[in-house]
């Protein structure tokens, strides 16, 4: 075996698991990676425009292919730029490892820019906050090793980003070609006792509930889940992330409960608690279980299925827990539950109406909007969804069926990741159907990743929800405090943002104008500039409801 450069060494550890496809923006410091890229013609590179859209793209690639993400940063604010994604990505669960360039070791601490080494900064100490693992490979005789370790951990039990910091003259270094034997990982023994009594609490209830979050979008989980409530016959709800997670058109499927939930949903829970509840991949924060509504609690039997015990028991007595991947546990409990056909009631009722008549000679509704984007694309497309007042619409009106996928970072809730999510979804499934849905304000934030899209020749549909404003920070102080500080953008035309960075632009006011607009796009992105009336949808949300209890508590 030839010698090979310590960062040319990193990046093949980093890529084992089946990575494909590398996001970064270049620099000086990460300079050895960046050519070390040119020796590797199977990887692809993709540059973005910033740091955090890059942590982003990467999310995105992971959800279309299920390989880990790996994202190279410059250092100092090529870092520092990263965390919000990064942030994200652990809140999310996302396996991903950020390498970012350092300079070089002789001149640490001496003031030398971009330094964040622990003299200055100490970037390594910033991201253990966010990150599963974080690490200096500071060695050139154990860099190699230090990178699997890195993926290993971001790959294992709930999964989550790893940082790696490169100094400039280690990774310009030569790899020793020291051969590392065996296979880091985290390894889960099933608890079948438990998965028995799970399985007898669920055949003998009365008044069963499956509710089941973003943690069970994988397919094997998906298709586990299925299988289990068919056995037992039970409803379906899932958590706002979870929306997608199981079919919409099925007939034991309740709907969302939480934030941008369904009505239907509230409704059989208010008919009677149910006696077993089996959740699966929800933390039961307070957006999933409309701050912690004591709905959800099982009268008999509450059973939580999870990778991470830390979720289990934080927020509802748990009567049994079982740690492990959702589709092993559930297969075990499937294998010991008996089939069970239960009348009417305990599917719940018929299904919500599954469209809503848009307006004629007037402005459309958020949900008009997304009625009319629901009824015009496939059934197996990827909905990506950023942050802002329409997402609560998105969730609420739109229908995922077998074949479709929504997909919203909720975690830490940051505007314009529905953007670069659906960029490396649609770069990794270029032969799916991509709809991202954001806002005035998110395109304004990162908007400017179209170029990166046009440049790869990306063909994905961009709608974006245009009322001119922050507008459900300005409904939410109205609501909450009566006043709203002024909170108004200039009214963009994002259509010719969108031509002059070489993509395809409309600028639509009626639902006839949005059906023709929605035509798919061929080799380059769309963006649907959309005018509608916020007003229109304008009601009171739940963390307006959660920030009236908690300013009565403090008077």
């Amino acid at each position: 075996m030839g010698q090979k450069s310590v960062a040319a060494a990193v990046l093949n550890e980093l890529t084992a698991a089946g990575t494909k496809t590398v996001f970064g923006i270049p620099g000086s410091a990460i300079s050895p990676m960046f050519d070390a890229l040119l020796d590797r013609p199977d990887l692809r590179l993709i540059v973005a425009r910033h740091e955090t859209m890059a942590v982003f793209m990467a999310m995105g690639a992971y959800y279309a292919t299920g390989a880990p993400g790996l994202v190279l940063t410059t250092a100092g604010p090529g870092l520092t730029n990263a965390l919000t994604g990064v942030a994200s990505a652990l809140a999310e669960g996302v396996p991903l490892v950020v390498v970012a360039g350092e300079v070089a070791k002789s001149v640490f601490g001496r003031g030398v820019a971009q330094d964040g080494s622990a003299g200055l900064g100490d970037t390594v100490a910033l991201g253990r906050y966010v990150t599963k693992f974080a690490a200096q490979m500071g060695i050139a005789g154990s860099a190699r090793h230090v990178a699997r370790k890195a993926l290993a951990a971001a790959m294992s039990a709930r999964c989550g980003p790893s940082l790696l910091t490169l100094p400039l003259d280690v990774g310009c270094g030569m790899d020793n070609n020291c051969e590392l034997g065996g296979k880091e990982g985290a390894h889960f023994v099933i608890d079948e006792m438990a998965c028995r009594r799970a399985a007898a609490a669920l055949s003998a209830a009365k008044n069963p509930l499956l509710f089941l979050g973003g943690g069970a979008r994988d397919a094997r989980s998906r298709r586990a889940l299925r299988r289990l409530a068919e056995h037992v016959s039970s409803p379906v709800m899932v958590t706002p992330k979870g929306k997608g997670v199981f079919p919409e058109d099925h007939p034991l499927y309740l709907g969302v409960f939480g934030i941008g939930g369904h009505e239907r949903a509230m409704a059989f829970l208010q008919g009677g608690s149910p006696d077993v509840v089996l959740v699966a991949g929800a933390s039961l924060n307070d957006v999933s279980t409309n701050a912690w509504s004591p709905l959800l609690q099982a009268t008999d039997f509450h059973i939580h299925v999870d990778v991470d015990g830390a979720h289990v028991g934080r927020n509802y007595r748990t009567d049994i827990g079982l740690l492990g991947p959702i589709d092993e546990v559930v297969s075990c409990v499937l294998n010991f539950a008996h089939p069970v056909v239960r009348d009417s009631r305990a599917r719940g009722s018929e299904g919500e109406p599954a469209r809503i008549a848009a307006g004629e000679g007037g402005p459309m509704s958020a949900r008009e909007v997304m009625a009319v984007i629901g009824h015009h694309v496939p059934d197996e497309t990827v909905f990506v969804c950023d942050i802002g007042g329409y997402f609560i619409p998105a969730i609420n009106v739109l229908r995922i069926k077998d074949q479709g996928e929504f997909i919203i970072c909720l975690g830490t809730g940051s505007m314009g990741s529905g953007i670069g999510v659906a960029i490396g979804h649609q770069l990794a499934s270029p032969g799916r159907r991509v709809l991202c849905i954001t806002g005035d304000g998110g395109f304004l934030m990162y908007g400017n990743e179209l170029v990166t899209a046009v440049k790869h020749g990306v063909s994905l549909t961009v709608c974006v929800m245009n009322d001119g404003c922050y507008g459900m920070c300005k409904r939410g102080h109205e609501n909450v405090y009566g006043r709203s500080p002024d909170l108004s953008t200039q009214t963009v035309d994002f259509s010719r943002i969108a031509e002059a960075m070489g993509a395809v632009g409309h600028v639509v006011h009626t639902p006839e104008e949005l059906r023709k607009a929605l035509t798919p796009p061929v080799g380059r992105p769309t963006v649907i500039d959309i005018r509608f009336d916020a007003e229109l949808d304008v009601g009171s949300s739940q963390r307006d409801v959660a920030l009236r209890q908690f300013m009565a508590r403090a008077e």
